[in-house]
């Protein structure tokens, strides 16, 4: 378990401060529907751009949507890839679910999501663009009333759009092994990996300055 929590502190710290972002930069990440608890996160992360030009940054990292560093260069093509890794710290909103109670910040979770990334259309001005991806998302959740556990699964952000500096974007995970009431302190602990598989929605949004 120690393992876990080094490897999950590791891979926040890697997401916030050593690789690049900018197209998906957001400042709340909210995950309002799942078997556990409703939860809203603070993003921070990096983003890679290998096609872009030569007076443009391939690398920019972003603290809830502050830029690290200096002012980015225009895009000169923002239908191109790039590769983006989020790493966000989630709370629990105190919203209950069906089948479990929650309450306000007794729940935490550290997650670490890889993605390749598009930009899908802009307008000639670039004031306007679409976007969308899909990655992996390592999870992990802590709290005080029960053991910590890990989950992974695929992250997908099927639309996104900037406008200006205002983004927001759809996001759906997938666990093959989804949340059990069981793993958050409700009745015993169960040692079955196979639960049932679970579908997560969510939003992000953010104002870049």
């Amino acid at each position: 378990m120690l393992r876990h929590r080094v490897g999950a502190v590791c891979l926040a710290v890697l997401g916030l401060l050593a690789f690049p972002r900018e197209g998906s930069a957001h400042i709340l990440d909210i995950i309002w529907e799942m078997s556990g608890p409703q939860m809203i996160g603070f993003p921070g992360g990096c983003e890679y751009r290998p096609q872009a030009a030569e007076n443009e940054r391939k690398l920019e990292c972003r603290l809830t949507d502050k830029l690290i560093g200096r002012t980015p260069a225009p895009r000169r093509d923002l239908r191109s890839f790039w590769v983006a890794l989020d790493s966000t710290v989630y709370f629990s909103t105190g919203k209950d679910s069906n089948d479990l109670q929650s309450e306000f910040l007794k729940t935490w979770m550290v997650a670490a999501e890889p993605m390749l990334m598009r930009g899908s259309w802009s307008d000639a001005s670039g004031v306007f663009t679409l976007y969308h991806g899909a990655g992996v998302s390592y999870d992990f959740l802590f709290g005080q009333d029960f053991s910590a556990f890990d989950k992974f699964g695929f992250k997908f952000q099927p639309i996104g759009f900037r406008y200006y500096n205002l983004t927001v974007a759809y996001i759906l995970r997938t666990y093959h092994n989804g949340f059990t009431p069981d793993e958050f302190g409700v009745g015993d602990r169960q040692d079955d990996l196979n639960r049932p598989f679970e579908v997560v929605h969510g939003i992000t949004a953010g104002f870049r300055f």
